[in-house]
């Protein structure tokens, strides 16, 4: 019997031990041991960026972050350009425009990654900062962010901001070698800890933006977290017991290695697509992301009914598609606390029951 129920991605299965030292470890947040085990936390989440500059832990989702980096990194007249490529894309144009910010777009057809030629449509001389989503977790599709931040970089000054949020720590991200001035994650998602806390790391070119710019901002005032940050201070009351989680969830995967991580998570990703095609699924992405997979079932027979299935005889549970791409698309996530032998099983019971819903609904 398949024991890990959580296929979802976001929140992601979480071990044990991650979700004990979660409940478990707690102590005042200005004390002295909380400052030296902030210190320390910091310093093993940037081994997860691979980032020898800034990095702030945040009691808030990822679109906290998100917005985060909106009012930290762009001032008040800036110009902006997000890739639509997806609900997440879109939510950082949405985040921009909340703040007044002039917006320039390139949308892409969903399930697929933006390129090169249609960034050249764009003066990017004339853009302050472009926000792009290196996992684009609603369809399952990635961009080669180090081919696009590299162009960014020949072309123009402007700042490369990220969404990591389904990368860091499942797939392959290399903030400082790929030139990424701001990133964004979750605890949620490749991190394997509860919802609750949001990371974000950013260059000291983008400091020099978040020190000078005029954009109005409170709870999320990096500036703050900076000089509280050299007493080892979070600037707000933190989510105490995550932060012990993320911690624990930290060592796991550290132990582990970052790079065989990504390799762990690639094999499933793969092996799940290639079963997938198998059972005569279609795989939605043309540019599929290995942190999660959408598939597509035959017939235009609604992915609903597979996940109700799923949930309602086997407690399993995976996602459907967002918005336009409900009962459209499913999607299986690769992150968290999972093994290979999970698809081999999981794949078994996504077969057998697709097989009764052909014959009986």
């Amino acid at each position: 019997m398949l024991t890990k129920k959580v296929f979802t991605p976001g929140p992601t299965q979480v071990p044990s031990e991650v979700l004990k030292a979660a409940v478990s470890s707690i102590t005042y947040h200005r004390s002295k041991d909380f400052k030296e085990f902030h210190k320390k936390l910091v310093e093993k989440l940037k081994k997860f960026f691979l980032t020898e500059w800034y990095l702030n832990i945040l009691t808030a989702s990822g679109t906290g972050a998100m917005e985060a980096a909106v009012v930290n990194f762009c001032s008040p007249d800036d110009k902006v350009l997000f890739i639509n490529q997806g609900k997440f894309g879109a939510r950082w144009g949405a985040i921009c425009k909340a703040y007044g910010l002039k917006t320039a777009e390139i949308h892409t057809e969903y399930g697929t990654a933006v390129q090169i030629d249609e960034l050249k449509q764009t003066d990017l001389s004339s853009i302050d900062a472009v926000f792009l989503t290196h996992s684009e977790t609603s369809t399952a599709t990635v961009t080669d962010l180090k081919k696009i931040s590299e162009y960014i970089r020949a072309s123009s000054d402007t700042l490369v901001i990220v969404d990591a949020i389904t990368s860091v720590g499942a797939i392959e991200f290399r903030m400082d070698d790929w030139d990424v001035d701001v990133a964004v994650s979750a605890s949620q998602k490749g991190l394997m800890t509860q919802p609750g806390l949001a990371v974000i790391a950013y260059s000291e070119r983008a400091k020099q933006k978040l020190m000078n710019n005029q954009m109005s901002r409170f709870y999320f005032d990096l500036r703050k977290e900076i000089k509280s940050f050299e007493d080892g201070l979070t600037t707000w009351t933190p989510a105490i017991g995550l932060f012990y989680g993320l911690d624990k969830a930290c060592d796991i995967i550290l132990n582990e290695g970052i790079e065989s991580k990504w390799k762990k998570v690639s094999e499933m990703a793969e092996y799940f697509r290639n079963e997938s095609i198998k059972n005569g699924f279609g795989i939605f992405s043309q540019s599929p992301s290995d942190s999660l997979t959408a598939i597509t079932l035959p017939d235009n027979i609604p992915t609903g009914k597979l996940i109700t299935k799923l949930k309602e005889k086997h407690g399993i549970q995976i996602a459907n598609g967002q918005d336009e791409l409900k009962d459209k698309i499913a999607r299986v996530s690769h992150m968290g606390d999972l093994e290979l032998s999970d698809f081999v099983e999981l794949n078994n019971i996504i077969k057998q029951e697709f097989t009764y819903i052909k014959t009986h609904d």
